[in-house]
């Protein structure tokens, strides 16, 4: 519970780990105590009143979640809850995240955040990975991707 008495889940995905097992750490060094799950079975059962968070939606996937978060979610809005979602909505290639794309498309609102790009210091709306190896999900941080705006995004 917060300052106003309200009920709050806090979720991430046990999977990223990169920071904390048990908070979300913002790359400058805010933090929030979390519950990390990896099944829908690990998140408790909250009524209408509860107001739920969930950090980096876009790994809600197999392999690093087993379950439809995406069904759970729209049964939550259904019940009533006010859920707040966070992720990037795009991976190192510009590829969308399938789960941010159906997230986004469920919203009532949407907010863009931009970072500033590590080359001009411009809005970076692009995720720029310094060794265009692996797939579309490897866990880092600055140590393998840079913020870009969409001029740089593509440069060595």
């Amino acid at each position: 519970k917060n300052g106003l008495n309200v009920p709050v889940l806090v979720i991430k995905p046990k999977f990223d780990n990169r920071y904390s097992e048990n908070k979300i750490v913002s790359h400058d060094g805010l933090t929030v105590e979390s519950l990390s799950v990896n099944t829908l079975s690990d998140i408790p059962e909250v009524d209408r009143n509860t107001v739920i968070f969930i950090d980096e939606c876009q790994f809600f996937m197999e392999p690093y979640f087993d379950g439809d978060i995406i069904e759970w979610v729209y049964g939550k809005m259904l019940q009533g809850n006010n859920i707040m979602v966070t992720g990037l909505d795009t991976d190192w290639e510009s590829k969308p995240f399938i789960i941010t794309s159906k997230l986004l498309a469920m919203a009532t609102e949407v907010t863009k955040i931009t970072a500033n790009c590590t080359v001009c210091g411009r809005d970076a709306k692009r995720t720029y990975k310094k060794t265009k190896s692996g797939g579309p999900v490897e866990l880092g941080v600055d140590d393998i991707y840079e913020s870009r705006c969409t001029e740089h995004w593509n440069c060595n």
